[in-house]
């Protein structure tokens, strides 16, 4: 009976032990996994902004050059009635 109850001591130590390691694992598993959760999110917010930034620098662009595009236009039809005075006279 004696030798019975060291074997089962040792086998609950023994379990004990294992139960610990596994808790430990788990936590740092937990912990790696929330932390590439949180880098997930904060490069999506990155990616966000920078596409709301790419966007309104687009934006942008594209009113310089519609502001040239017609400056050009003007400019040109100005040439036009300028050489057609010219023949005229």
């Amino acid at each position: 009976m004696l030798t019975e109850a060291r074997e089962f001591e040792q086998m609950n130590n023994k379990f004990l032990e294992e139960n610990a390691t596994f808790e430990k694992e788990k936590k740092s598993e937990e912990w790696g996994r929330d932390g590439f959760t949180n880098k997930l999110h904060a490069t999506e917010e990155l990616l966000a902004k920078e596409h709301a930034e790419f966007k309104m620098a687009c934006d942008n662009d594209n009113k310089r050059m519609y502001a040239v595009r017609t400056k050009i236009t003007n400019l040109e039809a100005g040439v036009s009635t300028l050489n057609g005075k010219v023949e005229e006279a």
